[in-house]
């Protein structure tokens, strides 16, 4: 089965302000992958916009990444090997496959992060 996915970074050509094509992509985009192995704010930051609009994202990171506050006792995230040699990427890429379609098709589940925190009632303290 061939994907219907076309690959884009914020990385591109032109002159446009880079926050501006990132934030938007967040938003727009069908789908989005989220690395999270370096724990890098940014990525955080733009995890949390990509959840608010309550959007598909596959979230990964490499094998011994420590863990994630708030994702990895929530989330699904796939594990990769960090040896990015052929090899160990060939053994991943069927399981990553089978993790981004696993997204994909349950795009409009009832268990979506944002759909849980919103149905949850709290009572004031």
């Amino acid at each position: 089965m061939a994907s219907q996915f076309t690959v884009k970074t914020a990385n591109r050509q032109g002159s446009d302000l880079i926050q501006s094509t990132i934030i938007n992509d967040l938003i727009e985009e069908d789908l989005v992958i989220a690395d999270l192995t370096e724990h890098n704010p940014n990525v955080m930051f733009e995890l949390g916009i990509r959840m608010a609009e309550d959007k598909p994202v596959v979230l990964i990171k490499a094998l011994g990444t420590g863990p994630l506050f708030d994702v990895d006792n929530m989330l699904r995230v796939f594990e990769y090997s960090s040896n990015l040699w052929q090899t160990t990427i060939e053994k991943d890429m069927p399981s990553l496959r089978e993790f981004i379609k696993g997204a994909w098709e349950n795009r409009a589940s009832e268990k979506s992060y944002m759909k849980i925190l919103r149905g949850a009632k709290f009572k004031a303290v």
